[in-house]
């Protein structure tokens, strides 16, 4: 978290809260943003298809009509896609091209193509802009018995609420 506050506080400073201009100009917040959704999407299957005819994806025959369903959260984790996957490592999309909008097939926070998700650039903008001035503003402690079990469903949360102590860190007429 220091890392990604420093990246904030190089490009911005303490005098103005960030705005979605200055995101683009902070390249290992982009990389944190893409780690956790990698990591950590927000569904974990992604809309169902349906095939329309019969066909042969690698090793598996898709019989006609069949419903099929995309794994993403597996795709995050699968060590033929990744390496060392169920480390944190944002540093693995520095200068890379990889993005969160359905171009890259091992990335697919939102899905990809005709049916991307519709409220993409909505969610993605409301993302970057409310963690990093939250991270701007406040430094985080979390509570000792962090508690990182996931609850798979519908929608992954974690199993037992976050608690996490907030300090902050910017003028405080910022954030009135």
């Amino acid at each position: 978290m220091k890392r990604v506050q420093d990246e904030i506080d190089e490009v911005v400073g303490n005098s103005r809260l960030v705005e979605q201009d200055d995101v683009q100009n902070m390249p290992y917040f982009q990389a944190v943003i893409k780690e956790t959704m990698r990591l950590h999407p927000v569904i974990p299957f992604l809309v169902p298809r349906m095939a329309k005819q019969e066909c042969r994806i690698e090793d598996f025959d898709i019989p006609a009509n069949a419903l099929t369903f995309i794994n993403v959260w597996a795709i995050g984790r699968d060590e033929n896609v990744w390496e060392n996957p169920l480390d944190f490592s944002p540093e693995r999309f520095l200068g890379s091209d990889f993005d969160i909008r359905g171009r890259h097939f091992q990335l697919l926070p939102f899905g990809s193509g005709r049916r991307v998700c519709p409220g993409m650039l909505l969610g993605i903008t409301n993302v970057n802009l409310m963690l990093a001035c939250l991270l701007q503003a406040f430094d985080f402690e979390p509570d000792e018995r962090l508690d990182k079990i996931e609850k798979f469903g519908f929608v992954m949360a974690l199993a037992n609420p976050l608690l996490l102590k907030a300090t902050r860190r910017i003028p405080i007429h910022l954030l009135e």
